[in-house]
Formats: structure tokens, sequence, C-alpha cells
């Protein structure tokens, strides 16, 4: 291991993209994360257990992967780009490919397995594979596919327990956003029924090769215990609060009108929310008593 480039280095890690005869994929959002410091923030926020299987999304060259194989049983990576798919076989697979350190301090402890799947995560069966035992996620993800991703998994029946995920420091901002905040939208809701969301750390884009032209971010989505809304619900809740939402700045009252919707007024009542406020002014618990009226 101590042979191959260093993952931390700009120089290195510019000499391996030419060897490989590779140009990073803005289309793919390809920015190397090369900040040891924040790649130790995203492992470390995952709280990975010995025992624990993982996901990664969107691994590269595999800088936060070498930080996850020694903490867990396994670990699954997803990707997309060939040549990073070549790589991260010759990295993990081949001789030597583990860290040493992954098998622990004990000469008789079973390295973990790693699992390389070629692929979109977007056309993961994503459910199956929490369903498999993966209970943790740890990632940088593509920002072009962030938001979708986050909200698919969120709504995967097998849902992890915890995710530590770098995302563009604006998507960051609407996925932890509380109601009456401007970013508070969709994200924020349809991700806080099932899990409490954090904003761990803002990412320079100096940390990055190449530097993306954003900030970037350090989130934890932690699962909660039960969700706040039922599956019975949910599609009414998905449907209502994503209709909603693309008027932010209509009333409420006005918006379900134009829904034909009715009688407004005992509806609203009944919810406990005023005729006149707007949707990023009603918390996520009222929008599910709407739904569950609505229902």
């Amino acid at each position: 291991m101590s042979e191959e480039p260093r993952l931390t280095s700009p120089k290195e890690v510019r000499a391996l993209l030419e060897k490989l005869g590779h140009r990073p994929n803005k289309g793919l959002g390809q920015n190397y994360l090369i900040d040891a410091n924040i790649l130790d923030i995203i492992a470390n926020t995952a709280d990975i257990q010995p025992g624990e299987a993982v996901l990664e999304i969107g691994p590269g060259l595999g800088a936060l992967t070498e930080r996850i194989i020694p903490k867990a049983k396994s670990v699954t990576c997803i990707e997309k780009d060939p040549t990073m798919v070549d790589y991260l076989k010759s990295r993990f697979f081949g001789v030597g490919g583990i860290p040493s350190s992954a098998s622990g301090d004990s000469e008789d402890a079973v390295p973990p397995v790693f699992t390389l799947i070629e692929s979109d995560a977007l056309d993961v069966d994503l459910n199956a594979l929490f369903a498999s035992g993966i209970s943790k996620v740890a990632a940088n993800l593509p920002y072009s596919v962030a938001s979708r991703l986050m909200v698919d998994i969120a709504e995967c029946e097998h849902r992890p327990e915890l995710m530590s995920l770098t995302i563009q420091k604006e998507v960051a901002d609407r996925l932890c956003a509380p109601s009456g905040n401007k970013s508070y939208g969709v994200l924020s809701v349809l991700t806080g029924v099932f899990y409490e969301n954090t904003l761990i750390k803002k990412i320079s884009p100096t940390c990055f090769l190449p530097p993306p032209k954003v900030w970037s971010a350090v989130v934890k989505m932690k699962r909660r215990e039960v969700p706040i809304i039922g599956n019975d619900i949910y599609p009414t809740f998905k449907q209502l609060v994503k209709h909603c939402f693309s008027q932010r700045r209509k009333q409420i009252g006005t918006i379900l009108r134009k829904m034909e919707i009715s009688p407004v007024d005992d509806i609203l009542f009944e919810a406990g929310i005023e005729h006149t406020e707007r949707p990023e002014r009603i918390e996520i618990e009222r929008w599910v008593e709407l739904a569950r009226v609505l229902s």
C-alpha cells in the first residue's frame, strides 16, 4: 500500500490521473476530495463500528474508501466511471490491495469484504442493498444527483441508520433548514420525516482537485427511531408538499383552493394551519397533519 499514490497529495493525484489518461468529468461531479482532515471528518461522522456494513457512492480514486475499510466489516462501493472502476479494482482487489490496517491488531482478524458495483447509483436497487445488512453510508455524493439520492435513500423501506455525506453547501442548507428559513423546502421536509439532518462542516473549494466553483459541506443524517409519517399517508404527503412548494410565495389557502380542495378553511383549521401561511412557514408535523386530513 505504501507504493500507491497518496490520494491527499495534489501532485500525486495529478500524476495518477495523467497516468490513467483521465480528465475529471464535470457532468459526473468528479471533484476529488484531497483534504485529509475533511476525509477523516466524513469517516468519523459515520461512526462505523467493526461489525457494520457500509455503502459508499461515487468513491472515485478511493481516498475515502481507504479510510472506511479499516473501520468496517464490509464496504460496498458504487462507481459509474469505468476508469475509476478499473483503478479501484487494482487498488483494493489486488495483492496487498486491502490496507494492512484493515485486518486490525490481531493476526487472526479477517479483512473486511470489499464489493464494487459498476453502475449509476440511480439505477441500483438501493433498498435491496440496505436489506442485505448495510446500515451506514459514507460518501462524497455526485452533486448533480445528490438531492435525488438522499430522498431515494430516505424513502427506502430498509433505510440506513446513519449517513455521513459531502454535498454542495447550498444543498446542505436546504437539507438542514428549519421551517421559516428561506432554504426550507421539499428536500428539508421529505428527508426530515425519516432523518434528523445536521450540517457538520463547511468545505472550501480548495479541498478538491479540481476545485469546484461552489463551497461544499459534510452533513449527517441520523435515522429517526420512528418516522414522523406512516407509509399509508406518505404518497399524499409527498404530492402535497411538492405541489405547494412549487408555489412557495403563495398563501396555503390560495394554493389549496386552486387544487379544488374544499372546505379549505375547515381542513386548515383541523391541521392547525392559518389560511395566510406560506409553505416555508409550515413545520413538517403540520404538513403531516394536513396530509392526514386530506387522506
